[in-house]
């Protein structure tokens, strides 16, 4: 049932998915264009996916200003379509090129596996399987995750790797089990991704204290796994660091430094010097701009209202968090946290849009099980079911029709990939046969260490 359900969900970001159509998406394409045809960071060829606005220049050339985690890993998304491309199979696509069409493969297998986390968390706090699966269903079409599974813009990615690092921070025993390994290399990995994820490590490690995950006497296992723990974590941020230097020529940790459009983006301390009060509110429920939450047509593009707006299901959320601080006060205090954290960011930031916090969607999403919960053993389960299923339904709409109206959509024109289904479906043969030959090597891998 779960397979199905996931099957259900990716096909419908795939169809809900649209081209390269905005200066954000069509940044990061534009290198991992240059990174795969020309195996250059320079984009001059590609200037014009950026409209000359998510751009950066040096010297008179062009660079994308994007972090290049999410384009890094759009390479293989990339080479898909070229391999489409080598054996004629491009034909079946309605669109050149095709590589517009493979990559959003990449950001739709994120939200997928986003509310595959949900699920598998729920799981953990010993949710039953309906409520697990009726929990990362509503995730899945009630939230933003939506309209950020159907673009190439970073935020499902970094959505995506956050999530699981944490999932498996939580559920490993210790930091001497490889599941803790798993958790600094996808939180390191989405650093490249989304800058400010780098301070999730704070977080992190209050949680391994308060959960006494690591033993604090000199050890040679603490030595080895802190030193391990430093070198995976650094790896990422050296990559980084040398992509920079490769394209400016100095050494430094932001991409959109050399962005002409933006100039508050020179340095983290103009960055960080909006409004704080009116960002806050953008990022959440709009009192200072009401018309949105009843005028469908003016909360769309960049003015998409905040998260309780757009998916009011959140509300219930809100109440599960009580319920959530009761029963697990650590993880509950791990979640509030990731939330502060990004929250702070992204009002305090120059540009205040609500897609900037969508990271920590999922994080404030979660403690909504604990609601179904109390629903579910409550007197008036009826009424509360009634009212959950109408904000259930109020949201998905209010996603849908914000993914739909976004820029270069128009809401007449519904489903843009509807006509790209071969590709899916070519897609998920691929990956199938992946998996196959991964489960063959790995059960051969097994009987050759038996014996």
């Amino acid at each position: 049932m779960l397979f199905l359900v996931l099957i259900l969900i990716s096909f419908l970001y795939f169809i809900s998915s649209c081209y390269i159509n905005t200066s954000n998406d069509g940044s990061h394409f534009a290198l991992v264009s240059a990174l795969v045809n020309n195996h250059s960071v320079s984009i001059n060829e590609y200037i014009s996916y950026t409209g000359k606005i998510d751009y950066a220049v040096k010297d008179g050339v062009f660079y994308s200003d994007r972090l290049p985690g999410n384009a890094f890993l759009m390479i293989p998304f990339f080479a898909f379509g070229n391999f489409l491309e080598l054996l004629h199979l491009n034909t079946l696509s309605q669109h050149i090129p095709i590589q517009e069409v493979t990559v959003i493969l990449l950001p739709n297998l994120c939200g997928v596996l986003g509310a595959l986390f949900i699920f598998l968390l729920s799981q953990f706090f010993a949710a039953s399987f309906k409520q697990s699966l009726l929990v990362a269903t509503v995730y899945a079409i009630s939230t933003l995750n939506l309209q950020e599974s159907t673009h190439v813009f970073s935020h499902a990615p970094s959505m995506c790797l956050v999530l699981a690092a944490f999932y498996f921070l939580i559920k490993t025993p210790t930091i001497y089990h490889k599941d803790f390994l798993l958790f600094v290399f996808l939180l390191s990995y989405s650093i490249i991704v989304e800058l400010q994820n780098s301070l999730l490590y704070f977080p992190a490690l209050v949680y391994i204290i308060q959960t006494k995950k690591m033993d604090f006497k000199l050890k040679s296992k603490n030595i080895r796994t802190i030193g391990l723990t430093a070198l995976i974590s650094m790896l990422p941020i050296a990559i980084l660091i040398i992509y920079n230097y490769v394209a400016f020529g100095e050494l430094t940790l932001k991409s959109n430094k050399f962005n002409p459009e933006f100039p508050e983006e020179q340095s983290f301390i103009t960055s960080l010097s909006g409004d704080f009060v009116s960002g806050i509110d953008r990022l959440f429920t709009n009192f200072l701009n009401p018309e949105v939450w009843f005028h469908l047509e003016l909360g769309v593009k960049n003015d998409i209202p905040g998260l309780i707006i757009t998916s009011p299901i959140l509300l219930f959320s809100l109440f599960g968090f009580t319920i959530f601080y009761k029963k697990y006060p650590k993880e509950a205090l791990l979640f509030s946290t990731i939330i502060l954290i990004n929250v702070l960011i992204g009002a305090l930031h120059k540009t205040v849009l609500t897609r900037h916090i969508f990271t920590i969607t999922p994080f404030l999403f979660f403690p909504i099980l604990f609601a179904a919960d109390f629903i579910i053993k409550n007197k008036y389960k009826l009424l509360f079911i009634i009212l959950f299923t109408i904000l259930t339904i109020i949201s998905a709409f209010r996603v849908f029709y914000v993914t739909h109206t976004y820029w270069g959509r128009e809401i007449s024109a519904l489903f843009p990939f509807k006509k790209e289904l071969a590709i899916y479906i070519l897609f998920l043969i691929f990956l199938s046969l992946i998996v196959i030959i991964y489960l063959f090597a790995k059960s051969k891998l097994q009987k050759l260490i038996v014996k």
